[in-house]
């Protein structure tokens, strides 16, 4: 994949896109919240699969379509969560703000979210010293403009969705070697 040029991209402040708070959570111990039977996915503080540390059949208490993290953990915990879930207490929701609230979704928020995670990566978070939302509020993320200097939404989606493409054909290949 060749190089993508960057230069002429805008800097970003996380907290002028995005209000971080909290999602709602049960506040239930594990025992009470998760469920063999259940189907909702709750987003913990975890570093491993997405987030998610099992399913409860409590109503989910947030919707799809948005970035969280942990912030009792390291940026290890940022993830884009594309389904309703159950909120965990200490996993923190990016939700959008201003000019360009309603216009984010699968494509361009993981387009974000790896900008994000890079910048949260190059400041040193662990369990010592922890990723929090005051902390994500300043990141700044470069992010493809258009001529007036506003987000290109546009070219994130297509730049992603032409990378889920690749994924898709290369997965394809490698199921028919294997079968």
């Amino acid at each position: 994949m060749k190089k993508i040029d960057t230069s002429k991209w805008g800097d970003f402040k996380v907290g002028d896109l995005f209000d971080i708070h909290p999602t709602k959570a049960y506040k239930l111990t594990n025992s009470k919240l998760m469920s063999e039977n259940g189907t909702n996915p709750v987003v913990v503080n975890s570093s491993y699969n997405n987030g998610i540390g099992g399913y409860t059949e409590l109503k989910n208490t947030e919707t799809g379509n948005k970035i969280t993290f942990s912030d009792t953990t390291s940026a290890d915990a940022i993830f884009y969560q594309e389904n309703d879930f159950v909120g965990y207490p200490h996993v923190q929701g990016l939700y959008e703000l201003g000019e360009y609230k309603g216009k984010w979704n699968k494509y361009s928020y993981l387009f974000f979210l790896t900008g994000f995670k890079s910048a949260a990566f190059c400041l040193g978070f662990d369990y010592v010293k922890k990723f929090n939302r005051e902390i994500a509020k300043e990141i700044i993320v470069k992010l493809p403009v258009d001529s007036k200097g506003k987000i290109d939404f546009e070219y994130m989606e297509g730049y992603m969705k032409s990378i889920e493409e690749k994924v898709i054909v290369n997965v394809t290949n490698i199921q028919e070697i294997v079968i």
